[in-house]
């Protein structure tokens, strides 16, 4: 059976007569890091912007590696001003941005292994604060979101040479969680103390091994998910790195995202209402499987954690990065791929069908009205 998107014709005055409707959020975008190749001489996470912003989605995903660079810049805020691809992004006409966002200030990013330590805290937390207060400041008005996290937290917590094998060290989950919370108390600081309107900043926290914990495999069973997320007070959101369970049935990947909302404190349930576990990453490009193989898994994954209600799920990525697969929307020869189309079409048919709602009913979809009718347009026809 093939698998269809109806390909709707959308009137581009009508919808731009509706800006609530050209704001909602769609919830599928994907990430514009490094990769294996490029056609201009833009930077090459700008050039994988202008395929996203074409593709018709409003969410992207980029580094913003402030600590690689400490020898220049004091500070993130520092950085970002002066950083001409971050200027660019920041420009492009986006709604949801999510960023890998470190600090400058640390001698070694990395400290909070060693356990808590209340200053490097303290850095932690002060330029979190400086830089919400700068983006809520300059895109006051804009309806822009910005998203600020990291990279696959259990990567983080194990290190190269435990990758997936064994329990972190007992010093290195307290850092972790108070390197989090420091995150997350900067943002919330600078929120209450800048005034601003149509514009918002948020944590994330991101994991990526959930499987060992919920199968609680011995010497494999203290992972993000249940050592850290429970302690982290206040955060925001939850980002899910989410290759252990895109091969599962439907009712163990829903199973999956349950136990990740149920580790989430539930500390920022009234003032974030709906779902805040989102997919941060995710792709079908590994084993050499080529981009027509995938459309049907992207599809058919797609459909299951919008389902669920996932506010984000981002593929990965743009432009390839891997020598052998195929994690990819553009490919090395510049065409689209099968999963680009998939993306174009959803996104077009997912704008007409929020358009046809507020028309008939005189509002916008709930998440839960969205999501039934978001997973039906990736069914098969």
């Amino acid at each position: 059976m093939r698998w269809l998107i109806p390909v709707l014709c959308l009137g581009g005055a009508a919808l731009a007569a509706e800006p609530a409707v050209e704001a909602y959020n769609l919830r599928l975008g994907s990430q514009a890091f490094g990769t294996l190749y490029q056609f201009t001489t833009n930077d090459v996470a700008v050039e994988q912007a202008g395929h996203l912003l074409a593709m018709g989605s409003d969410i992207i995903k980029f580094a913003l590696d402030a600590g690689r660079h400490r020898k220049e810049f004091t500070t993130l805020t520092a950085y970002a001003q002066a950083d001409g691809a971050c200027q660019r992004l920041l420009a492009m006409p986006f709604r949801h941005y999510f960023v890998w966002a470190s600090a400058a200030g640390h001698t070694n990013g990395g400290y909070w292994r060693k356990g808590p330590n209340t200053v490097e805290e303290k850095i932690e937390r002060d330029e979190m604060f400086e830089f919400t207060r700068w983006l809520l400041t300059r895109f006051n008005g804009s309806g822009k979101k910005f998203y600020l996290g990291h990279w696959e937290g259990d990567w983080l917590l194990l290190g190269t040479a435990q990758r997936g094998t064994n329990n972190p060290a007992p010093e290195a989950v307290a850092g972790m969680r108070g390197w989090l919370n420091a995150r997350q108390q900067g943002i919330d600081e600078a929120k209450r103390a800048t005034p601003h309107t149509n514009v918002d900043v948020f944590c994330y926290a991101e994991l990526n091994r959930v499987r060992d914990a919920m199968l609680a495999k011995p010497g494999r069973d203290v992972r993000v998910v249940n050592a850290v997320l429970p302690f982290v007070t206040n955060l925001d959101y939850v980002s899910y790195s989410a290759y252990d369970m895109q091969n599962l049935q439907e009712p163990e990947m829903l199973q999956t995202l349950d136990y990740v909302a149920a580790h989430l404190s539930t500390n920022k349930a009234a003032a974030l209402p709906g779902r805040r576990v989102f997919i941060g990453e995710y792709g079908f490009g590994g084993g050499g499987r080529t981009p027509d193989r995938q459309e049907p898994l992207t599809r058919a994954y797609l459909a299951r954690v919008l389902r669920w209600g996932v506010p984000f799920a981002l593929f990965w990525q743009v432009y390839n990065n891997e020598p052998g697969n195929f994690f990819c929307l553009i490919d090395a020869t510049g065409r689209p791929t099968p999963c680009h189309q998939l993306h174009k079409n959803f996104l077009t048919a997912a704008r007409q069908q929020v358009a046809d709602f507020q028309r008939t009913r005189g509002r916008l979809p709930t998440e839960a009205e969205f999501s039934a009718l978001a997973a039906a347009l990736l069914e098969p026809k």
